[in-house]
């Protein structure tokens, strides 16, 4: 079936495996945390600190980037013109306090030297506008971002086989992976960066996200039957230098970090592997109690140019050299003290998701229908857990 642009496209018995995602869920919960007084996520689970910061949206050129778009799409002018940039979030220039949770993106507390991806979750505060029917908050946006392109896995279905193998044991994740090479190379890449420093790090949602709604839209739909959208973007923060022309900052290393399992790894470094190893946190407490401290990205807005460029499919990645990132805003974090308890505590409570947002910016794809299904499950199982009514941060907690 030859797919359209700016269009996502339903699974075979899609709803059938979201029960059935949420039942493995919940029992990996109980496995994790019945019989504990807290419960953690189910990914991303290892937090690091809550940072503060600013996002400035820029009175961006809207004009010079339909025709930069012009050139690198079929889209009609017609089409072109009936594509609004300037909504949402991205309606006017303007400052936004946000909440940053810097995190590790395995199912459990590792080491730091365990071969993972690293996520940047973005809370931006005081946005208004209608919202989307699955929000929890009145007037944030989440911005769900790690680094890495794309995700590892491909479909629901092969969401549900992957989390049911994790549930069962670490040898049955270890066969289902053997099983399905290219998801497991995809893992294998997307978790072999070690960064210098989160700080300097490039983030990317992977997964996409709608630019506006048709009059007609009905969310009722998704999942069911294919679902156009005027635009389909993903997201991207690049470090750049803070200070004027903010030139883009190059990949580092951690250092000294050597290519070895990763038990080899931590005798490399010098390290105990009975020890924790918390180098991000101890990174990212020791740059920002610094005076002058200051670190800056581009926020940035990719298109869907070409239906190549798979919306549902989220392993494929959208190569920059046919559609590049537009810068639209700047998020800035200068200097403050996170080594509080009660800070990291904030932290952990913080709740992220895709779908608390604004109705124009709607999660789309596969992998981000799924996260409107499990995500609330999770979310709901940490709170009960603690007792714990969920407060919307404003951005002026102290600690």
């Amino acid at each position: 079936m030859s797919q359209k642009l700016f269009t996502e496209y339903p699974e075979q018995d899609e709803r059938k495996y979201y029960d059935l995602v949420v039942e493995q869920v919940k029992t990996r919960m109980d496995n994790l945390y019945k019989d504990k007084e807290r419960a953690l996520r189910d990914t991303h689970t290892k937090g690091h600190a809550a940072i503060k910061g600013i996002l400035e949206i820029f009175d961006f050129d809207e004009e010079a980037i339909k025709r930069e778009l012009k050139k690198r799409t079929s889209l009609t002018s017609s089409e072109l013109n009936a594509i609004s940039l300037k909504q949402g979030l991205l309606s006017l220039p303007k400052q936004y306090p946000v909440w940053l949770r810097f995190a590790n993106g395995r199912f459990q507390v590792e080491n730091d030297y365990v071969s993972d991806t690293r996520s940047m979750a973005v809370k931006v505060m005081g946005v208004e506008g209608e919202r989307l029917e699955q929000s929890y908050e009145s007037k944030t946006q989440d911005i769900i971002v790690h680094n890495s392109e794309f995700f590892f896995v491909k479909t629901i279905r092969d969401y549900y086989g992957f989390f049911s193998a994790v549930v069962e044991s670490d040898e049955a994740t270890k066969k289902w992976l053997f099983r399905h090479p290219r998801q497991f190379l995809a893992l294998i890449k997307g978790t072999s960066q070690f960064p210098k420093s989160l700080l300097t790090q490039r983030y990317w949602s992977s997964s996409a996200s709608a630019l506006g709604l048709k009059p007609d839209f009905d969310p009722s739909k998704t999942g069911l039957v294919p679902v156009e959208y005027p635009a389909v973007i993903k997201y991207a923060f690049t470090p750049v230098s803070s200070q004027p022309p903010h030139n883009p900052i190059p990949f580092q290393s951690r250092p000294g970090m050597p290519k070895l399992p990763f038990i080899d790894r931590a005798k490399a470094l010098g390290l105990d592997p009975n020890q924790p190893d918390n180098y991000y946190r101890d990174d990212l407490i020791q740059a920002l109690a610094k005076p002058d401290a200051q670190y800056c990205w581009d926020f940035g807005i990719q298109f869907q140019t070409s239906p190549k460029m798979s919306i549902d499919d989220a392993t494929i990645t959208w190569k920059e050299s046919e559609s590049p990132f537009f810068t639209v805003g700047r998020l800035t974090v200068k200097h403050q003290i996170i080594n509080f308890e009660k800070q990291y505590d904030f932290c952990e409570n913080l709740r992220f998701s895709p779908w608390n947002g604004l109705w124009v910016h709607r999660p789309v794809g596969c992998i981000n229908r799924l996260r409107g299904v499990v995500y609330p499950v999770v979310a709901s199982y940490r709170y009960q857990k603690r007792g714990l009514a969920y407060q919307e941060p404003t951005g002026n907690e102290t600690f």
